[in-house]
This record gives C-alpha cells, sequence and structure tokens, in this order.
C-alpha cells in the first residue's frame, strides 16, 4: 500500500530533481512544450476568427436563421 507523500517531501524531492542535470532537461522541455501549447491555441483562436468572418461575408447565417425558425 502506498503512503502518502508530506509537503516537506514533496518539496526536497521537486528541488532535488531541479538541481540535477535532468532537471535542466525536463525545464526546457517543458518551456517548448508551453510555448507550442500557446502557439497551437493562438492557431485555432484565428482559424475560428476566419470561419466566422467567412460565416458574416458570405452570408451563411440567412440560411441557418431559415433552419432555427
Amino acid at each position: 500500500m502506498m503512503r502518502l507523500l508530506s509537503k516537506k517531501q514533496i518539496c526536497m524531492e521537486v528541488g532535488y530533481m531541479l538541481s540535477n542535470s535532468g532537471g535542466i532537461v525536463l525545464g526546457v522541455l517543458m518551456l517548448l512544450g508551453g510555448l507550442f501549447g500557446m502557439m497551437l491555441s493562438f492557431y485555432l483562436v484565428l482559424c475560428f476568427i476566419q470561419w466566422l468572418s467567412d460565416v458574416i461575408d458570405e452570408k451563411r447565417w440567412r440560411v441557418w436563421k431559415e433552419w432555427i425558425l
């Protein structure tokens, strides 16, 4: 049965992990992952804005309005 770690043990383990060379690699990977996630989210927002612009320009909302009403 696993026992729960105390806050002191967690802090000590994280500090140890970040102090050795593996922590540097982990930090760089986390930084790159965060940047990739931000780029992906901005791209999805821009795709949504473009889709909304196409809907407004081509007046597709009129067709949808007929389906709803």
